[in-house]
């Protein structure tokens, strides 16, 4: 259809997801295809990014986050493929429940490597890609405000780093008008969970003031908030998502 005179064609937003097969992952792709962004890259082990990327019509690229090599190679692709991008969502991680007496380094190590330096090495890899004027929405959690009441101390570090790594980004990259902001969800109802037994679950959800576990489209909603152009003046933030277990 041809354009109207002296109109111009809006271009259509571009995102990146790292974790794109996650529970919250598949929702967030899924909410940002719905909302009309026309080029979604999903980055996450290569089975998972494959499965999302093909139901929304994406790309899917493998991405390792406890080898930083590739990180490198991951997004030397990913610019290959788009010369910049709109959105970069960092929704990978892993959980732990272990605590101080039983924690190895290895594991802590391990922990930390995929949380919080693997999300670093995506910002690091990313920050000269995403468009001036751009959103960043990294994903602390809960744990990271609590020290983790059933979760471990590494995740409650990880999760506590993020919330630092985001402020200090929102102050770096403000003067190219490129938002960055925190997502913390408390008790979402994904795979995740699935290391509980159902009874410790049930009493999660019945301590959520709510009394129920969110949903990953709950989340996804408050990610696509922060992408968002209504957003623009919301920088440096930690946006909880957690049924008002915990109010700040």
């Amino acid at each position: 259809m041809a354009k109207a005179p002296g109109k111009t064609a809006k271009r259509g937003r571009s995102a990146c997801i790292i974790g794109a097969g996650g529970g919250i992952g598949q929702a967030t792709v899924r909410r940002f295809a719905a909302d009309g962004f026309d080029h979604i890259i999903a980055m996450d082990l290569p089975d998972a990014a494959d499965a999302i990327a093909r139901e929304v019509g994406g790309h899917a690229i493998g991405l390792d986050l406890s080898d930083p090599a590739s990180v490198t190679a991951a997004f030397r692709m990913a610019r290959e493929r788009t010369a910049a991008i709109d959105v970069l969502v960092c929704l990978s991680g892993i959980v732990d429940n272990g605590k101080l007496r039983s924690l190895t380094l290895e594991r802590w190590n391990t922990v930390l490597a995929i949380n919080l330096t693997g999300t670093f090495l995506c910002c690091q890899a990313s920050q000269d890609w995403v468009r001036d004027g751009g959103r960043m929405i990294l994903t602390g959690s809960l744990s990271g405000r609590t020290g983790g009441v059933i979760t471990g101390a590494a995740y409650a570090a990880a999760k506590a780093g993020i919330e630092g790594l985001t402020k200090s980004m929102a102050q770096e990259l403000a003067p190219r008008g490129i938002t960055v902001n925190c997502i913390a969800p408390g008790i979402i109802d994904t795979p995740m969970l699935d290391v509980h037994p159902a009874d410790r679950k049930a009493a999660m959800s019945d301590a959520v003031p709510l009394k129920r576990m969110g949903r990953p489209e709950e989340v996804a909603a408050a990610i696509a908030f922060l992408a968002s152009e209504n957003a623009g003046y919301v920088t440096g933030e930690v946006l909880a998502v957690n049924g008002g277990f915990r109010m700040d």
